[in-house]
């Protein structure tokens, strides 16, 4: 065993058992959860439960708990089952507040000048596709270049995330703009229950006079507010505010979405977990009359940070390349162009949030890796 995760003492006590580790810290084990989690119980290599819970009993306990021969926890139980425990593994799954809020929580933030990382596509599998897996894992974006411009192209670099989402016009859409119009740095479709979560934009065609993208990491405003204007923080971390898409119901395929959630969302350790924002969908505020003028001054200082040039970073695209960035993370925006520059043709594919970080998980344990930060975001909800 490391000494890290050596047991000093083992007692049984009432609820469970308790350990005392060889650093000084302790971890409480209720019975219930080590007779639900025992290694016969659980397939360790995929996580899932062998056994129902409608098989455990509420009122089981532990009567014995000491070194076996192994040196693993031995732990016998008032129904007279038996599990072996490895210190290690009940370490990195202590669930006492001082361990998950000492887990490791690194977060790189970008802000005006930071270069973007890039590789050429890579093969699936690979040392490179984990690299890139790790880029958007830590800095919220990447660029992949050399990328066919057919649509097997794009599906080739969404595939590396995960499986592409599916909606209305399938897994890929084309955005062909000849507007020209430029729009401020948000998050994409903030008005959905589960707003999309990696983002996969692919240049097909660029403008000549313009249309670059724009670049916002939402996690830097967050930590910044966080560390300067912590009632700004608060209030919009904790208030939920609607969100909404709403066309003429005259229409065909006419569209009502409706979604309600905290600009910045945090885990359950009060950890940054994702940002939602768009000026466009954002509905008439509903919180309490007492809350109104403070939450607004929260939100403008909030909307001041993104359209703040100096943290925004500016990538023009060109042909065969893609940007790909977690839009639960990073707000992006479009400079405006002339529509006479030429046409401007994106194709876009998304990849939910759980999927991309099931792939960093994998490729890491593939390659021996470690995380840049164990702790992955859940999501914005």
């Amino acid at each position: 065993m490391e000494l890290e995760t050596a047991a000093s003492t083992i007692e049984v006590t009432e609820s469970g058992v308790l350990i005392r580790w060889s650093d000084g810290s302790r971890s409480r084990f209720h019975g219930l959860w080590l007779r639900d989690n025992c290694p016969s119980s659980v397939d360790r290599r995929t996580g899932r439960r062998m056994q129902s819970l409608t098989e455990l009993n509420p009122d089981v306990f532990v009567l014995l708990a000491e070194y076996d021969d192994n040196g693993d926890l031995l732990v016998e139980f008032s129904d007279g089952h038996e599990s072996a425990f490895d210190f290690g593994w009940l370490r990195a799954h202590s669930y006492e507040p001082h361990d998950r809020l000492g887990r490791p929580r690194t977060i790189s933030t970008f802000r005006a000048g930071q270069p973007i990382a890039e590789v050429d596509l890579p093969i699936v599998g690979s040392l490179e596709h984990g690299d890139l897996l790790d880029a958007v894992a830590e800095w919220g974006v990447a660029l992949v270049g050399s990328v066919p411009l057919e649509a097997s192209g794009t599906e080739r670099v969404a595939e590396l995330f995960g499986v592409a989402r599916e909606s209305s016009v399938g897994h890929l859409r084309d955005v062909v703009s000849d507007d020209g119009l430029a729009f401020d740095p948000h998050t994409v479709e903030a008005y959905r229950y589960m707003p999309p979560g990696v983002m996969v934009l692919h240049c097909i065609e660029a403008n000549s006079t313009g249309g670059d993208i724009v670049l916002v990491d939402g996690f830097q405003i967050a930590l910044d507010l966080q560390d300067h204007d912590p009632n700004a923080f608060d209030a919009l971390t904790q208030l939920r505010v609607p969100f909404v898409k709403q066309t003429s119901p005259d229409v065909s395929h006419a569209e009502d979405f409706r979604s309600t959630g905290t600009v910045i969302s945090l885990d359950r350790d009060y950890a940054l977990a994702g940002i939602r924002f768009d000026e466009k969908s954002l509905a008439p505020l509903d919180v309490d009359p007492p809350q109104v003028e403070d939450y607004y001054r929260s939100l403008i200082t909030f909307a001041k940070a993104v359209n703040d040039p100096g943290r925004a970073v500016q990538v023009r695209l060109e042909p065969g390349q893609v940007l790909v960035f977690d839009n639960q993370r990073v707000l992006h925006g479009r400079t405006g162009f002339i529509a006479s520059g030429g046409r401007r043709h994106m194709r876009l594919a998304t990849v939910d949030r759980d999927e991309f970080h099931g792939q960093v998980r994998s490729a890491r344990a593939r390659h021996g890796r470690k995380a840049v930060d164990e702790r992955l975001a859940a999501g914005c909800n």
